[in-house]
C-alpha cells in the first residue's frame, strides 16, 4: 500500500501539536457516522472521508497500514524534523518521546512509521481525557446498596442482585507517576492501535451497508428510503464497493488473525500486564474477525453474480481447515468471549452467501450449459472440492456448515435435473428410438440409514445415472460428474440433504440465526445487518419449500425468518428505510411461500390455529404489504376464506359419505353443524398429522357459527373423531373474536401443547397479539399516506369484523378488556409465564386501540384493577412483585410503560382537539372519536395512578434482578424520557394562570408527583442515587473495551442527564430553594466530567447540565457552590484541556454551542476561580506561584478566551451558530472581567477580523416569505453584528481609558452598516402574526396561540422556536391535518415563520442596544470630530424617526422607543456640549417636534400614562434641540463673561421662518398649554406629575425665547400666553405651593416663580406680566409671606428653598420687570422690595467681616461669617435694582415719574461695599469662610484652578467667589483704592 501522504487524514505535525488540528480516529469516525447523525451533515466528516487518501485506505478495508519501508521511514523523519516541528518551549510535547514511541509501535505492529506516528499523536491528543478518567475523585461515588422503604415493588431481599452489575469506573485512580510512565503510555498506544484496526473495518462496513439501499431500491427511491442518511455517505459506500479489493484479502486477514491467536500476544513482558493485555488483544482479534466477516457478508449480499472460483475455493478451504469454527475457542485459560458465537454465526452465513443459491439455481441452462456469469460454477474442480468439504462437514453434523450443506445439496439437485434434461434433449435429437432414463434417487436401502420424513421429500427426483451414450457429454454433465465424484456411500445429494436436515437440524439453525444474529440491536447498522441475514436465509427457505412439504418445523423456521428479533413494540420504531426490505414483503410477493406455507396453514385453520395466527401476525407487521384502503395485505385472508378444518365429535353423525370414483373421503352434512360449540368439546383429542388435500369447488353461503347442511368436506383423518376440511365461506377474524369471547368466561389453560385446548393461554395471547398488530399496521399505513380516508377507518373495519360474531351490545374491545381484567385477578405464580404473556398482549392491544378509540381505553383504565380502581391495590404492582421481579423478566412491565407513554402522548396530542366542541358518534365511527366520551377526571385519575406506579418502579428498580440487562436499560430510558416530557410540556409553555383552562390540566396531578421527587428539597434518596449510578454505568459501558453497548445502554444515561437538567431548570423556574437533586449533582461534578469524555453522545447533555448548575448557583441567595472545588483541581485541569478542543474533530455544532454557553455562564456568574482558569488557562494557584512545566506535556492548558479569539479571527468561515456562541462568550468575559480587553488588544487578528466582518456584512432584508436559509442567515448576521458591536463598545471604552483615541477614528469608517441598520424599525410582520393568531384561534377553539409561548424552562435561541415553542406545539397538534398542511403550508410552517420574524426583531433590538453603547462611547472619544458629529446628529434623527413609525407590539415598541429616545438624548447632549455648528444638529429640532407631535402633545394625557417616561425624554430632546438654535451665533474672538448681555447691534444669524414657526408652535402647544394642563393635573392628583416636568417646560421656554428673531413675533407670543392664562396659572401654582410642599419643601413655589422669571426675560412678555399685576399676586401668597420675617431667610435657614426663591426668583423677576417696563414700574418695584425689610436687613449684614472670631451673636443672620455664591448673587441683583431705582428717582419728571413715589430700598449699599472690600483684602480668611451650597459647588471646591490660572485661588469655587465679589464691588461703585 502507498505510504501515508499529508492530507486531511494526517495534516502537518505542527498543526496537530499546537492544537490547530485534532486528528480524527477511526472510532470517532464510526461513531460520527453511525450514532451522531448531525455529524454526518457537517462538511468536516465528509471532507475527511472523501479525501483521496482516506478513500484509498477504505478500499483496503481490512488492512490498517502497510509494512514499514525505506520510503515511509524517510517520510516519518521529514515530518518529525526540526524544520517542520519546532520543539515546544513550554513543554507541551517531547518530540524525542514521540519519535521513540512511533518507532516502537511500528516495530511491534509491523506497520509503516507514518501510520504509527498518527496513532502516537492520537494518544498524545487524547491524553487529557485519559488522565481525567484516571485522576482521583474529590468525593466518593455512592454504592447501589441502598433500598427504598416506601416502595411496594421492592423484593423481599433488599440486596442488589449481582446481575444488576453497577460496575465501578474503569480502574481506580492511579498516581501521576504511573499515568506518565512509559509503560502506561505504550499500553495505551497498544489499545489505540487495536481500536484503530477494528473501527476502520467497521467504518467501511457501515459505508458499504448504506450502499446496499441504493443497490437494492435504486437511485430514484433513495430520497424516500434514506431521509436520515446523507447522500454522500451512500455514494461513498458505492465508490468503495465498486473498487473494493477485499474478498481475497478478507481470507488472508482471517488466516492472519487465527495465526496470531494460536501464537498468542507477544507485545509486552511481565505476567500482570501480559494477562490484561492478552485478554484485550484476544478479544480484539475476535472482534476484527467478526467485523471482517460482516463486511464480507454485506459485499456478497450486494453482488449480482456468483463469486469467483478462486475465492470460493479459498473460503471453503479455510472453513474446512478450521472446522467451520465449530469448536473454536480462544487460547486463553478461563476466557470466554460472547463474540465467538457471532463469529460462528457469520461463518455459517458467509458460507451460505458465498454459494449465491438463487443465482446458482438460475445459472444452469436447459441446453446443458452454464451462464457466463456463473462464477465458481464454471470451475469443475472447485465444485468437486466444495462437495468434498460439504460431505466432510455433513459427516460431522456441523451446525455452522448446515445451511451451506443444505444449499449445496439443492444446487447439486438442480444441476442433476438440468443435466438429465440436457441429456434427454441430446438423445432425442440424435436418436430416433430409446427412452430417457429418469430414475430418481436410489432406494432407501442403499443408504446407510433411512431418510426421515423431513429429508425424504428431497428424493422425489431422478438420479444422475444416465444412459451410456457414446455422444460427448454436455458441460453440465461433466460438471455433475466432477461434483459427484466424491466417494460416499449412496447418493451424495441425498446424503447432504439428510445430514443437514436430520443430523445438523438446519431448520433450527436457520431460526436461531434469524433471531439471535446481531440482536439485540437498535442501531442502524445492526438492523440493516439483521435484515440482510434474514433475506439470505429467506432465499434458502424458499428453495427448500420446493423439496419439503408443509410441517411444523418448516413453519417455525419461516416464522423466525419473518420476525427475526422484532416484537410488537419494535414495529412503530422501525423507520421506512428498513421496513421496505423486510422478508415479509418477499413472502407475500412469492407464490411459492403463499402456496406452500400460508395456504396450507389457512386450510388447516382452526384445527391447527397457532401456525395460521403466527403467520398472519408476521405478515401483518410488514408496513409495505398494504392494500389501497390502508388494510394489511393479509387482510383478505382474515376477512373471508372458502375453507376451514375442524373436528367432528364422535357423537355427531349428521353427515353422509358421497360416492366418488377417485376418493372415498368426501362427506356432506345432513344437518347444520355448529362450529363453535363442537370445537371446544373435541379438542382433547390428541393431535394427529393431517393429509393435505386438494381444492374443492363447492361453495356455501357464509355463516359465522354454523356450517349449513349440504356443505361438502374431505376427511383428513379417518380415525374418530374425524378431522374434516370443509369447503365453506368463513370469516377467520370473526371466529377469533368469538373465541376470545369464550375465553373471557372460562379458565385458560397453559402447557406445552396448545392444540390440546384451543382456549389455551398461548392461543389467546396470539389472537390478541394479532389484533394489536393489525390495528397498528393499519394506523401506521393510513397516517403515513395522503389518502382521503380517515387514519383510523381501516382499524375500525378490523374491529367491526372481529366483533361480527358477538352478541348484541358486545364488541371485541370489551371482550379483550374482560380477558385483561380476568387475568389481572388471578393469583399469578412464577411458573405461569403463559398468563403473563396474555397480560403483555392485552397491554399491546390497549396501546394500539388508544390510537383509534381512546374513549374506550381511558374509561377502562379508570375502572380497571390494573392501576388500583375502587381503592383496591393495583394489580400491576402485584404482578411485578409476585411474578416478574422473581423471574427477572419484565415483558408485562415494559408493555405497561409503553402504554403509559402512549397515554401521555394521547393526552398531549389531543389536548387541543378535546377542548373544541364535539358531536356524538357511533360505536366505531372514525370522526371526532378523540374528543368524545373521555372525562377529564378519568384522565387525571389514570395518569396520576400510572405516574405513581412508574415512580415506584423508578425508585425500586435498582434492587431488582434482571435476566436481560437490556430490559433494565430500556425501563430506565423510557421512564426518564417520560418524566422529562411531562415536565417540559407542563412547564415549558405559558398556558395561562387558570389551571382548569390549561391544555395540560389532565397532566398536572401526575406532574406534581414528578416534581416532588426530582425538584423538591428533600427528594427520594434512593432515586437520586440510582440516577447517579446510571450515569456511572454509562461511563463504564462507554469506556468498555467490549463494544456490545446497546442503544438503551447509552441512551439511558443520556435521558437521565436530560431529566436532571430539566429538573434543575424547573427548580429555578418555580423559584424553589436548592433541590436535593442539585445537591447530589454538585457532589458528582467530577463524575460528569468523566462522563463527558467517555462517549460523544454524552457531551451535549453533560455540558447542558453543568451550565444549569452554574446558572442556578448564581441566583441562589447563598454563596454559590464552586464548580472548581467540587470537580477538583486535577480533574478541572484535564477537563478544560478536553474542552479546549471544543467540537473537534467531529465538528459537532450542538456540542460546540453548548460548551461556549457553559463557559459564558462561568465567566459571567459567581464562579470566580473557575473563570480565571478559563480566561488564563492556568489554575489560580499557578498564577500566584509559577511551577515548572513537566516535559511530558502534562501541563498544556490553553486559555479558552484565547481559543475563542483564535477561532473568531476567521469568523467568516465559522458557522453562524458557532460564531454567535463564541461572540457571546467574549462579550460576557470582557464585560465581567475588563482586564481581558488587554488580551484582546494584544491579539494580532481578532479585532481586524470582527471589524472587517461588520464592514462587509450585507444589509439584511427580512422577507418572511422565504422558508429557510435566507431568513436564518438574516437573524444570525444581525445577532453576530450585535455582539461584535458590544465588544467594540467595551474595547473603545478601554482605549479611551488608556488615552488611545486613534482606534476610535479608525473604527468609525467601518460602522456604516451598523449606523444604518441599528436604529431602523425592526421589520415586524404584523399581518403575519395577526393572521396567524386569528386563523389559529378560529381553527382551534378555546385555545389561544399565546398558550404555546415559550417559558424560561428552555434556553432561548433564535430560530423556529424562539417565541412560540414549536417543538411542544408540534406535540400537541401534529395529528391535526391543519397543523402540517398538504405541502408543509399548515400552521406549523406559519408558526415557524412567526418565530423567525420574532428572531429577526430580537436580533435587531439587540443590535440597537449594542450600537447604543458604542455610539455613546464614541461620542466621548470623538465628540469634537466633525464627521462623527454629523453621524451623531443623523443617528439622533434616525432614532426619532424610527419611533414615529412602527408595527411592533405595544409593549415591545414602548421599551424600544424609550431606548432609542435615550440614545438620541445622550448623543444630542454631547453635541450641544461641544457646541456643534453643523446644520444636521439644528435639523434635529424638526424631527424631535414631529416625534413629540405623533406621540401626543397633550401633556395631561401623555404624562399621566404608561409612556410618561418616554414623553419626558422627548421633551428633553426638544429642549436640547432648541438650545442648538440659541447657540447659532457668531462666536466672539475673545471669551466674554457669562453675565454680559448681547449687544443688540451685534450681528448674529436669525433663525429661519420655518424654525421660528416651529418654535412658536412649541411655545403654544407644549409650554403654554402644557403648563396649564400640568397645573390642573397637579391640583387634582399629583401622583404622576413631578417638579421636573415643570422645570422641563421652563427650560424649553427659556431656550425658545433666546432664539434669534423670535422678538419679531411678539404679537403671537402675547396671544399664546394670554389664551393659556399662563401667568394666572403660575401665580395659582405659587399660592398652592405651601400646601403641595412635602417635608416642608416648597418646590412648586420655586417652579412657579422661575417660570414667571423665564417669561419675563422677553420684554414684551414682561410688560404683559406687569400689566396683569403679577407682583401683587406674588406678594399676597402664603409662601412669600414667610420671607417677611424680622430676621429674613438666609442660605442656611430652613427651608433652604425659600432663600432660593428669593435670590433666584423674586429678585431677578423684579429686575426683568424693571428693565422691561422702565420708570413707570420703579415705584411698584421699590414698594415690593420694602415689603421684605427682614430680607433687606439680612442682605445688608450678610458680608459683615468677623475675621477669625466665630459668630456668637444670635441677632446676626445665620449666614454671618460665611460666604456663598448665592449671597454674592443676591447682592449683585440688589445692587443693580437699587442703582436703577436711584437713576429713575434722580431723573424724576424727565423719566415720567414722581421721584417721591420711588422709595429708598432698605438695603445698605455702603455697608455691603465696605464688607466686600474687607473680604477681598483678606483672601486667606475668605478662603476659609467659603461654603459650597450644592453638588456642583462641592465639585468646584475639589477642583484645583490649574497651573495656568492667574488668580491666587486654590480651587475653582474660590476663584468664582473672588470673581463675583470683584464684579459686585464694581456694581457698588468700585474700589475706593
Amino acid at each position: 500500500m502507498a505510504p501515508v501522504r499529508e492530507s486531511t487524514y494526517f495534516p502537518p505535525l505542527d498543526k496537530c501539536l499546537d492544537g490547530r488540528h485534532q486528528l480524527l480516529s477511526w472510532r470517532a469516525t464510526y461513531i460520527g457516522l453511525a450514532e451522531l447523525k448531525r455529524a454526518c451533515t457537517d462538511e468536516t466528516l465528509e471532507r475527511y472521508l472523501t479525501d483521496s487518501h482516506t478513500l484509498e485506505l477504505l478500499r483496503f478495508t481490512l488492512q490498517l497500514a502497510s509494512p514499514p519501508t525505506t520510503q515511509t521511514k524517510s517520510t516519518f523523519e521529514t515530518k518529525t524534523s526540526a524544520i517542520n516541528v519546532v520543539p515546544s518551549t513550554q513543554g507541551h510535547f517531547d518530540i524525542k518521546q514521540i519519535q521513540n514511541d512511533t518507532l516502537w509501535l511500528s516495530a511491534k505492529a509491523t506497520i509503516d512509521e507514518v501510520t504509527a506516528l498518527r496513532i502516537v499523536i492520537l494518544e498524545w491528543q487524547s491524553r487529557p481525557a485519559f488522565r481525567l478518567q484516571k485522576c482521583s475523585s474529590p468525593s466518593s461515588i455512592p454504592s447501589s446498596g441502598g433500598s427504598y422503604n416506601g416502595s411496594s415493588l421492592q423484593p423481599v431481599s433488599s440486596a442488589v442482585c449481582p446481575t444488576l452489575g453497577f460496575p465501578q469506573l474503569p480502574d481506580e485512580a492511579i498516581t501521576s507517576e504511573t499515568i506518565n510512565s512509559e509503560e502506561t503510555r505504550r499500553k495505551r498506544l497498544f489499545s489505540i492501535y487495536l481500536e484503530e484496526r477494528l473501527y476502520k473495518i467497521r467504518t467501511s462496513n457501515y459505508l458499504i451497508s448504506n450502499a446496499s439501499r441504493i443497490s437494492e431500491h435504486g437511485e430514484s427511491n433513495r430520497d424516500q428510503l434514506s431521509s436520515t442518511i446523507p447522500h454522500w455517505v451512500e455514494q461513498m459506500g458505492c465508490d468503495i464497493l465498486s473498487t473494493w479489493r477485499g474478498p481475497s484479502v478478507a481470507i488472508e486477514v482471517l488466516k492472519y488473525r487465527i495465526k496470531d491467536l494460536e501464537e498468542g500476544c507477544q507485545w509486552f513482558s511481565g505476567d500482570d500486564m501480559q494477562d490484561s493485555i492478552a485478554v484485550e488483544w484476544c478479544r480484539n482479534q475476535i472482534l476484527e474477525m467478526v467485523s471482517t466477516l460482516n463486511v464480507l457478508l454485506n459485499v456478497l449480499a450486494l453482488q449480482d453474480r456468483p463469486p469467483s472460483a478462486d475465492f470460493v475455493r479459498q473460503w471453503f478451504n479455510l472453513m474446512h481447515d478450521y472446522g467451520f469454527f465449530e469448536e473454536f475457542q480462544p487460547p486463553l485459560r478461563d476466557f470466554y468471549d460472547p463474540h465467538v458465537l457471532d463469529l460462528q454465526s457469520l461463518c455459517s452465513l458467509v458460507s451460505l452467501a458465498v454459494l449465491k443459491l438463487p443465482m446458482a439455481l438460475e445459472a444452469f441452462k436447459p441446453n446443458g450449459r452454464v451462464k457466463d456469469e456463473a462464477g465458481y460454477l464454471l470451475d469443475m474442480n472447485t465444485c468437486g472440492e466444495i462437495t468434498e468439504i460439504m460431505i466432510n462437514a455433513a459427516s460431522e453434523c456441523s451446525q455452522v456448515a448446515s445451511p451451506a450443506v443444505l444449499a449445496w445439496s439443492i444446487i447439486l439437485q438442480r444441476l442433476r435435473e438440468q443435466s438429465i434434461a440436457a441429456q434427454d434433449e441430446r438423445e432425442d435429437r440424435l436418436s430416433t428410438h430409446g427412452a430417457p432414463n429418469l430414475e430418481g434417487f436410489p432406494d432407501g436401502e442403499n443408504l446407510e440409514q433411512p431418510l426421515s420424513k423431513n429429508s425424504a421429500s428431497l428424493l422425489r427426483r431422478g438420479s444422475s445415472a444416465g444412459s451410456d451414450t457414446p455422444q460427448q457429454q454436455s458441460f453440465l454433465e461433466q460438471l455433475l460428474d466432477k461434483a459427484m465424484s466424491v466417494s460416499v456411500d449412496g447418493d451424495a445429494v441425498a446424503y447432504l440433504a439428510r445430514a443437514a436436515v436430520d443430523g445438523s437440524h438446519v431448520l433450527s439453525v436457520i431460526a436461531t440465526l434469524s433471531i439471535s444474529c446481531f440482536a439485540p440491536s437498535e442501531s442502524i447498522q445492526g438492523v440493516q445487518s439483521n435484515l440482510t441475514i434474514r433475506r439470505i436465509l429467506m432465499d434458502l427457505v424458499g428453495d427448500v419449500l420446493g423439496l419439503i412439504d408443509y410441517q411444523p418445523e418448516l413453519v417455525a423456521t419461516t416464522l423466525a425468518v419473518l420476525n427475526g428479533n422484532e416484537n410488537y413494540w419494535s414495529l412503530p420504531h422501525r423507520t421506512r428505510e428498513f421496513q421496505v426490505i423486510k422478508p415479509a414483503t418477499v413472502f407475500m410477493e412469492d407464490d411459492i411461500f403463499m402456496t406452500k406455507i400460508f395456504a396450507v396453514a389457512l386450510s388447516r385453520f382452526p384445527f391447527e390455529i397457532l401456525p395460521f395466527l403466527r403467520l398472519c401476525r408476521a405478515l401483518a407487521g410488514s408496513q409495505t404489504a398494504l392494500d389501497g384502503d390502508g388494510l394489511p395485505g393479509i387482510w383478505p385472508k382474515l376477512a373471508a376464506t372458502d375453507c376451514l378444518t375442524c373436528v367432528l365429535p364422535s357423537s355427531f353423525t349428521s353427515y353422509q359419505l358421497l360416492p366418488d370414483d377417485e376418493e372415498s373421503s368426501i362427506i356432506s352434512l345432513t344437518a347444520d353443524f355448529d362450529i363453535f360449540d363442537h370445537e371446544h368439546t373435541t379438542r382433547s383429542t390428541p393431535y394427529k398429522r393431517l393429509r393435505h388435500s386438494g381444492s374443492s369447488t363447492s361453495a356455501q353461503p357464509m355463516s359465522l357459527r354454523q356450517i349449513p347442511r349440504g356443505v361438502v368436506g374431505r376427511v383428513l383423518s379417518e380415525t374418530k373423531p374425524l378431522v374434516v376440511l370443509w369447503r365453506h365461506d368463513f370469516c377467520p377474524l370473526a371466529y377469533l373474536g368469538m373465541l376470545l369471547h369464550s375465553a373471557a368466561s372460562v379458565e385458560l389453560s397453559f402447557g406445552s401443547s396448545p392444540q390440546s385446548n384451543i382456549l389455551s393461554s398461548e392461543v389467546i395471547a396470539e389472537i390478541i397479539d394479532l389484533l394489536s398488530v393489525l390495528l397498528l399496521s393499519s394506523i401506521r399505513s393510513t397516517s403515513a399516506s395522503n389518502a382521503s380516508i380517515s387514519a383510523s377507518a381501516a382499524a375500525h373495519k378490523i374491529l367491526e369484523t372481529a366483533s361480527e360474531g358477538l352478541d348484541f351490545g358486545q364488541d371485541i374491545v370489551s371482550v379483550v378488556f374482560d380477558i385483561f381484567e380476568k387475568e389481572l385477578g388471578r393469583h399469578l405464580k412464577t411458573s405461569e409465564e403463559a398468563h403473563l404473556n396474555v397480560l403483555s398482549c392485552c397491554t399491546q392491544f390497549a396501546e394500539a386501540l388508544l390510537h383509534v378509540m381512546p374513549d374506550r381505553v381511558w374509561p377502562f383504565l379508570g375502572r380497571s384493577s390494573l392501576l388500583g380502581a375502587k381503592d383496591c391495590d393495583n394489580r400491576l404492582g402485584a404482578v411485578l412483585a409476585s411474578a416478574e421481579v422473581v423471574m427477572g423478566k419484565y415483558d408485562f412491565l415494559l408493555g405497561c410503560i409503553h402504554l403509559f407513554e402512549s397515554l401521555l402522548d394521547d393526552a398531549i396530542s389531543h389536548a387541543v382537539i378535546r377542548k373544541s366542541p364535539t358531536k356524538s358518534v357511533a360505536r366505531f365511527a372514525a370522526s371526532q372519536s378523540h374528543s368524545t366520551g373521555i372525562s377529564r377526571v378519568v384522565m387525571k385519575k389514570v395518569l396520576l395512578n400510572f405516574q405513581r406506579i412508574m415512580l415506584d418502579v423508578y425508585q425500586s428498580i435498582s434492587t431488582w434482578n434482571f435476566v436481560l440487562i437490556e430490559q433494565r436499560n430500556e425501563i430506565s430510558t423510557r421512564l426518564s424520557s417520560s418524566f422529562n416530557r411531562l415536565l417540559t410540556c407542563c412547564f415549558g409553555i405559558e398556558d395561562g394562570p387558570d389551571i382548569n383552562q390549561k391544555l395540560t390540566v389532565s397532566l398536572m396531578p401526575a406532574v406534581e408527583q414528578v416534581v416532588k421527587i426530582f425538584v423538591s428539597c428533600v427528594g427520594a434518596e434512593n432515586t437520586l442515587i440510582y440516577m447517579i449510578q446510571m450515569i456511572q454505568e454509562g461511563v463504564t459501558e462507554a469506556l468498555s473495551s467490549e463494544p456490545r453497548c446497546t442503544v438503551y445502554g447509552i441512551q439511558q444515561t443520556v435521558e437521565v442527564l436530560r431529566l436532571a437538567t430539566t429538573s434543575l431548570r424547573l427548580n429555578t423556574f418555580i423559584g424553589l430553594k436548592r433541590s436535593a437533586l442539585e445537591e447530589k449533582t454538585w457532589k458528582h461534578a467530577f463524575l460528569l466530567a468523566r462522563c463527558y469524555t467517555s462517549h460523544p453522545l454524552f457531551r451535549q447533555p453533560v455540558i447542558e447540565l453543568l451550565t444549569v448548575l452554574v446558572l442556578n448557583a448564581d441566583v441562589s441567595e447563598y454563596q454559590p457552590a464552586s464548580l472548581l472545588g467540587h470537580m477538583g483541581e486535577d480533574a478541572a485541569t484535564q477537563f478544560l484541556e478536553v474542552l479546549a478542543v471544543v467540537d473537534d474533530p467531529l465538528c459537532d455544532r450542538d456540542v460546540s454551542v453548548a460548551i461556549w454557553k457553559l463557559l459564558s455562564a462561568v465567566v459571567s456568574k459567581r464562579q470566580q476561580w473557575f473563570a480565571i482558569w478559563v480566561l488564563t488557562g492556568k489554575a489560580p494557584r499557578k498564577l500566584i506561584k509559577t511551577k515548572i512545566v513537566e516535559a511530558d506535556g502534562r501541563d498544556r492548558s490553553r486559555s479558552m478566551f484565547g481559543v475563542a479569539l483564535d477561532r473568531l479571527s476567521n469568523i467568516g468561515r465559522l458557522h453562524a451558530r458557532n460564531a454567535l456562541a463564541l461572540l457571546e462568550f467574549v462579550a460576557l468575559a470582557a464585560d465581567s472581567w475588563p482586564w481581558t480587553l488587554a488580551i484582546v488588544e494584544q491579539h494580532p487578528y481578532f479585532l481586524t477580523s470582527i471589524t472587517e466582518y461588520i464592514s462587509q456584512v450585507e444589509t439584511v432584508t427580512n422577507t418572511t416569505q422565504n422558508r429557510s436559509g435566507q431568513i436564518e442567515l438574516g437573524y444570525y448576521k444581525l445577532q453576530m453584528t450585535s455582539y461584535i458591536t458590544e465588544i467594540l463598545a467595551m474595547y473603545t471604552h478601554y482605549t479611551r481609558q488608556i488615552s488611545n483615541t486613534s482606534y476610535a477614528k479608525e473604527l468609525l469608517p467601518n460602522l456604516s452598516y451598523v449606523v444604518i441598520v441599528a436604529v431602523l424599525p425592526p421589520e415586524y410582520n404584523a399581518s403575519l402574526h395577526s393572521n396567524l393568531r386569528q386563523n389559529f384561534e378560529a381553527r382551534y377553539e378555546n385555545c389561544r396561540l399565546t398558550a404555546f409561548k415559550r417559558t424560561s424552562l428552555k434556553v432561548p435561541s433564535l430560530g423556529e422556536s424562539f417565541y412560540y415553542d414549536h417543538e411542544i406545539a408540534n406535540q400537541f397538534l401534529h395529528l391535526d391535518p391543519s397543523w402540517n398542511g398538504q405541502d408543509r403550508d399548515g400552521f406549523a410552517a406559519e408558526l415557524a415563520l412567526a418565530n423567525v420574524n420574532f428572531s429577526v426583531v430580537e436580533a435587531r433590538i439587540n443590535l440597537f442596544h449594542s450600537w447604543k453603547l458604542l455610539a455613546v462611547e464614541l461620542s466621548k472619544t470623538l465628540g469634537t470630530d466633525s464627521d462623527y458629529q454629523k453621524t451623531m446628529a443623523e443617528v439622533t434623527m434616525d432614532c426619532l424617526r424610527a419611533n414615529t413609525k412602527t408595527t411592533l407590539p405595544q409593549t415591545v415598541f414602548e421599551r424600544l422607543a424609550q431606548s432609542r429616545a435615550d440614545l438620541a438624548f445622550t448623543l444630542l447632549q454631547s453635541l450641544i456640549q461641544e457646541q456643534s455648528s453643523r446644520t444636521e444638529v439644528k435639523n434635529v429640532l424638526f424631527t424631535a417636534w414631529d416625534a413629540l407631535r405623533i406621540h401626543g402633545v397633550d401633556l395631561a394625557i401623555t404624562l399621566d400614562g404608561d409612556q410618561a417616561s418616554y414623553c419626558r425624554t422627548l421633551l428633553k430632546i426638544l429642549c436640547l434641540s432648541l438650545q442648538a438654535h440659541t447657540s447659532s451665533r457668531i462666536v466672539p474672538s475673545s471669551a466674554e463673561g457669562g453675565t454680559s448681555q448681547t449687544d443688540s447691534t451685534q450681528k448674529r444669524p436669525t433663525a429661519s421662518d420655518l424654525s421660528l414657526n416651529t418654535v412658536l408652535e412649541i411655545l403654544r402647544v407644549v409650554v403654554a398649554n402644557g403648563f396649564r394642563s400640568l397645573t390642573t393635573l397637579l391640583h387634582d392628583s399629583h401622583d404622576h406629575i413631578f417638579p421636573d416636568d415643570f422645570a422641563l417646560l421652563a427650560a424649553i421656554l427659556r431656550h425658545s425665547l433666546r432664539i434669534p428673531g423670535l422678538e419679531r413675533h411678539t404679537t403671537a407670543l402675547l396671544a399664546t400666553f394670554a389664551d393659556a392664562q399662563t401667568s394666572r396659572y403660575a401665580s395659582t401654582l405659587l399660592s398652592w405651593s405651601d400646601q403641595l410642599a412635602t417635608k416642608r419643601d416648597p418646590i412648586y413655589g420655586e417652579i412657579s416663580v422661575n417660570f414667571l422669571l423665564e417669561m419675563s426675560s422677553m420684554p414684551t412678555l414682561a410688560e404683559a406680566l406687569a400689566v396683569e399685576g403679577i407682583l401683587n399676586h406674588i406678594s399676597n401668597t402664603n409662601l412669600i409671606k414667610h420671607l417677611r420675617t424680622s430676621k429674613g431667610m438666609g442660605p442656611f435657614d430652613q427651608p433652604v428653598r425659600l432663600y432660593n426663591i428669593w435670590v433666584r426668583g423674586i429678585l431677578p423677576l423684579l429686575l426683568n420687570l424693571l428693565h422691561a417696563v422702565g420708570a413707570s414700574m420703579a415705584a411698584e418695584i421699590s414698594a415690593t422690595l420694602n415689603q421684605f425689610p427682614g430680607q433687606l436687613r439680612r442682605a445688608s449684614a450678610t458680608f459683615i467681616y468677623y475675621g477669625t472670631v466665630p459668630v456668637t451673636n444670635d441677632s446676626e443672620p445665620s449666614s454671618a461669617g460665611h460666604i456663598t455664591l448665592s449671597m454674592i448673587s443676591e447682592a449683585q441683583t440688589l445692587a443693580i435694582i437699587s442703582k436703577m431705582l436711584d437713576t429713575y428717582r434722580d431723573a424724576g419728571p424727565s423719566a415720567g415719574v414722581v421721584s417721591s413715589d420711588i422709595m429708598e430700598i432698605l438695603w445698605d449699599r455702603s455697608r455691603v461695599k465696605e464688607d466686600v472690600q474687607t473680604w477681598l483684602q483678606t483672601r486667606s480668611v475668605l478662603r476659609e469662610r467659603i461654603v459650597p451650597t450644592g453638588a456642583r459647588e462641592e465639585g468646584w471646591a475639589r477642583l484645583p484652578t490649574g497651573e495656568n490660572s492667574a488668580s491666587r485661588s486654590v480651587n475653582k469655587l474660590e476663584e468664582k467667589v473672588v470673581e463675583d465679589l470683584e464684579q459686585l464691588l464694581i456694581l457698588l461703585g468700585g474700589n475706593d483704592d
